[in-house]
């Protein structure tokens, strides 16, 4: 494993768990530079220039696979069944997930596929820290179950992915996925996989897709690599019951971060200050030309586009923010909370160290993985080779999956919108904006529907907004930062079987 320390080690502003990579302003006008000499079109894939996790003398072959059922002692929860695997997507790539059938009734319950960010967070995190089966609690050596698992009525699985992410891994020579659109064929190639070949009693029952933090890039872009693919008739495309997208403070846009920034730390609805009064003027009067610079990113065809609005936005706004960061005084998933570690990484203080746990060599064993391979939590290599995507909008690629045609078995597939209001980097008022300007075929019913209170029964407090026939529903929570299940487990499960009952509404 080679880390791509020199990039990120100083680069990286602020990362907790591997959820969201912002590079610094140095390394953005580094990317800048290279535009004039290198103009692609917008999604072109190319080979990243570094080294991701491998497996050297294992071999790599399109359509291979393991299935591994686990015996309850790697995650301990309530007797449901348990595998672990990889699914090689190319003759280089293999991607590794950990799938948790429904405790209820796993040949009826629909089936939940779960991406973290970072780029290249493992989707370990969402297991063991969030809304798996098991979490492992502070200070503890072994996980517990959790009885707010999304599990409860839905089988989930947790892929670690793109390659090179977690025990996911690229082989030696091989080609490491650099955009959001190179990872798509391999999500789809997975897909078909698994669901015709690792568990094909699953492959007729509804899908959803969820994603936290950049994997709102995922979510979108993938699908819509999808629909692409019906349309096209091409023998790649995946033909399964893809029933809804899950975005749990999930970013699309680096201008609704920005624009509800100034909302947040200098106006927000609790009536709190986090910054000095001419600090949130500067922020105020740089507003213009961020939602200027997000319109032209928004409209560009060239992969570069929308850099300049990367860079505007982490000098003018983000790097006011940081400053508290880095002194340890915030955190930037968690407004209310210091930022306990090193360097502006803020580590999280609420769980154990389950990487520490998944590096032993009997948990490696048991769910099927080379003991030399070394288990990182953020893979910072992937980072680096989505550095130009990271700073792409998805936002027009979100519109057309909620337009897909007639035919094309996505039409009227059901957005949930999932944000914890403590979150500074994914924070809920940019992410009002954002949904707000969404424009598809329900923008006029959604940007009319008032915000209630949450209902009771959710356990929790916040507001809620949606569309009449429920295909676009946002839910803030109070008291939950960046990633909900973590904070507010039992609300967060709530929410979302309201929301696949199609109740919220």
């Amino acid at each position: 494993m080679v880390t791509a320390v020199s990039f990120f080690a100083t680069a990286l502003l602020g990362c907790a768990a591997g959820r969201l990579l912002v590079p610094s302003p140095g390394n953005i006008k580094s990317l800048l530079a290279t535009r004039e000499a290198s103009q692609r079109p917008l999604g072109s894939s190319e080979t990243a220039p570094i080294s991701f996790t491998s497996r050297k003398g294992s071999s790599y072959k399109a359509g291979n696979y393991t299935r591994i059922e686990q015996d309850g002692s790697t995650c301990t929860s309530y007797g449901e069944r348990q595998w672990t695997g990889t699914v090689d997507v190319s003759d280089d790539r293999r991607l590794f997930y950990w799938f948790a059938e429904s405790r209820n009734d796993p040949a009826k319950d629909p089936v939940i596929l779960w991406m973290n960010g970072g780029p290249g967070g493992s989707s370990l995190i969402g297991l063991f820290t969030e809304m798996g089966p098991c979490v492992l609690e502070v200070n503890a050596t072994e996980p517990v179950p959790n009885p707010w698992a999304w599990n409860n009525n839905a089988s989930v699985v947790f892929l670690d992915q793109p390659a090179g992410t977690g025990f996911s891994s690229v082989a030696e020579r091989g080609q490491a996925p650099s955009s959001d659109e190179d990872s798509a064929i391999d999500f789809q190639n997975f897909l078909n996989i698994f669901f015709r070949d690792v568990f094909p009693e699953k492959g007729k029952l509804p899908l959803y897709i969820a994603g936290e933090s950049y994997a709102g890039h995922f979510t979108s872009t993938y699908t819509k690599h999808i629909l692409d693919a019906r349309a096209l008739n091409s023998k790649d495309a995946f033909w399964g019951d893809i029933a809804g997208l899950i975005n749990v403070n999930a970013v699309l846009d680096w201008t609704a971060v920005g624009i509800g920034a100034y909302e947040l730390l200098c106006s927000d609805y609790r009536g709190r200050d986090f910054l000095e009064s001419e600090e949130c003027d500067h922020i105020r009067l740089s507003l213009p030309e961020l939602a200027r610079l997000g319109q032209e990113c928004r409209q560009s065809t060239t992969k570069y586009g929308c850099l300049g609005l990367q860079l505007f936005w982490v000098e003018n706004i983000d790097g006011i923010y940081r400053k508290r960061i880095n002194s340890g005084e915030r955190n930037n998933y968690d407004v209310n909370i210091p930022c306990v570690g090193e360097n502006g990484f803020c580590e999280d203080m609420r769980h154990g160290n389950f990487s520490r746990y998944l590096n032993q060599d009997h948990i490696k064993k048991a769910i099927g993985v080379p003991e030399s391979m070394n288990f990182q939590i953020l893979d910072t290599a992937v980072g680096e080779a989505y550095a130009i995507a990271m700073s792409q909008s998805r936002a027009r690629t979100l519109e057309s999956v909620l337009d897909a045609p007639a035919g094309s078995g996505l039409d009227g597939i059901r957005l949930l919108v999932l944000n914890g209001n403590e979150d500074y980097i994914v924070n809920t008022p940019g992410q009002k904006w954002q949904y707000d300007n969404l424009f598809w075929g329900g923008y006029a019913d959604y940007r009319i529907s008032k915000w209630s209170d949450l209902p009771e029964d959710v356990n929790a407090t916040g507001f809620w907004k949606g569309t009449e026939d429920g295909r676009l529903v946002f839910v803030g929570v109070d008291g939950a930062g960046h990633g909900v299940p973590s904070y507010l487990p039992e609300a967060s499960y709530r929410i979302l079987q309201r929301w696949i009952a199609n109740e919220w509404r």
